[in-house]
């Protein structure tokens, strides 16, 4: 069973992430992936909304 509050038996999706911070001795040695920044068309939009 994927989702058992779902309607229709073995429906549904998982998702899971991953958000634990990489330690050196881990053999992580690439550079972090610049931060997501909201475009402020959007966060105009979203700041008339709320």
């Amino acid at each position: 069973m994927l989702d058992h509050a779902a309607s229709k038996i073995a429906s549904g999706s998982k998702l899971g992430i991953d958000t634990t911070k990489n330690i050196p001795g881990e053999g992580f040695k690439g550079p972090w992936p610049p931060l997501i920044k909201m475009d402020e068309a959007v966060l105009k939009k979203m700041n008339l909304l709320f």
